[in-house]
């Protein structure tokens, strides 16, 4: 399917999709500056600029990227081969590189299903459901595909709680790392949780890590435990059609929820449709914009906490003169040793 011109975007002709894009755009340059936060916070005492362009690929990309053909038998060997502080440091580094380049990917999923979604669902409905000459319910490809966008949205939505609780595990425990061995993640097996055990400093109002979560992180959480745990929204995936004249307008109903964000539930009951104008066309935006914010006064949170001075020493290119060349001589005796081709490294 090839791309549409921006005019046809959602993000580009409704006020709503503006809002969001510039929001996504400030929250996507946050990270970029966590990036930088986080590789200054590992390399505290190594000039990381001064040593980078002599490092091998697969320290990046070994286990976590399809540009590096390694398997694990290599990638472990050739770790095992390269027992030292620097490239320990790296490999750190590299995984937590990994973690923020996930939380920008969640981001980018979301702005891209909006125009994916208002595709098929009408973005401004003009009627009242009682002004509607006729409606009608349909499954089709159509209802399955944007249930799939809307679900997406709120998954990656969701996801970026706990990947963010990671991150603030590794920036506020950096300190303890232990470099004579290959460090395993700190917040390996963390997730939302898991902030509680953050400190007071990180647990301000208003973001991820809040004593009283907001509500719209709370709304975000009920959906998503209730899509991956329970699986559905609904008895089947329904897309309604309204009729107004020659008219047609798409639209999928939006459960009721408490003022807290969680839904209006009895019993085994959880959802209740009893607004037939409250629509997924006019709450998602509104909902995606809030957790937005508060994504964004996390990133800034963590930014003000955990920011630090670049460390400079124009002597480290000497100092791990050795590590540096016995990178690459590993590779060679290893690749010779398992019949494999250097250029695959």
């Amino acid at each position: 399917m090839p791309l549409r011109p921006e005019t046809e975007k959602f993000t580009f002709y409704d006020e709503r999709g503006q809002k969001l894009y510039r929001l996504l755009s400030e929250i996507n340059l946050l990270i970029v500056q966590l990036h930088d936060e986080v590789l200054k916070n590992v390399f505290t005492d190594i000039d990381y600029y001064k040593i980078v362009g002599l490092m091998p690929r697969w320290i990046r990309d070994a286990g976590h990227c399809q540009e590096s053909a390694m398997s694990r038998n290599i990638f472990e060997k050739l770790v095992g081969a390269n027992n030292n502080y620097l490239v320990h440091k790296f490999l750190y580094y590299h995984d937590c590189e990994m973690l923020v380049n996930a939380l920008q990917n969640r981001f980018n999923t979301v702005e891209a299903m909006f125009t994916q979604i208002y595709d098929i669902l009408t973005p401004v409905l003009r009627c009242q459901y009682s002004d509607y000459d006729n409606v009608i319910f349909t499954i089709n490809e159509n209802t399955q595909r944007v249930n799939a966008f809307i679900n997406t949205i709120i998954i990656n939505l969701a996801s970026s709680c706990d990947i963010m609780t990671k991150v603030a595990i590794e920036l506020n425990g950096m300190k303890t790392v232990d470099y004579t061995k290959y460090p395993k993640m700190l917040s390996a097996n963390a997730t939302y949780g898991n902030y509680k055990s953050l400190p007071d400093s990180l647990k301000k109002d208003g973001t991820y890590f809040a004593i009283s979560r907001p509500t719209s992180i709370v709304k975000v959480e009920t959906l998503r435990n209730e899509l991956v745990h329970n699986g559905s929204l609904d008895f089947h995936n329904l897309l309604y059609c309204g009729l107004r004249g020659n008219d047609v307008e798409k639209w999928i109903l939006v459960p009721a929820f408490r003022d807290d964000g969680c839904f209006d539930s009895f019993c085994s009951r959880k959802k209740f449709y009893d607004d037939p104008n409250r629509t997924w066309n006019n709450e998602l935006p509104k909902m995606v914009f809030d957790f937005l914010l508060v994504s964004q006064a996390t990133l800034q949170l963590l930014l003000k906490i955990f920011s630090r001075e670049y460390y400079e020493n124009p002597e480290d290119l000497n100092k791990y003169h050795k590590d540096i060349l016995a990178l690459s001589e590993s590779i060679v005796k290893i690749a010779e040793k398992e019949n494999e081709k250097p250029r695959l490294f």
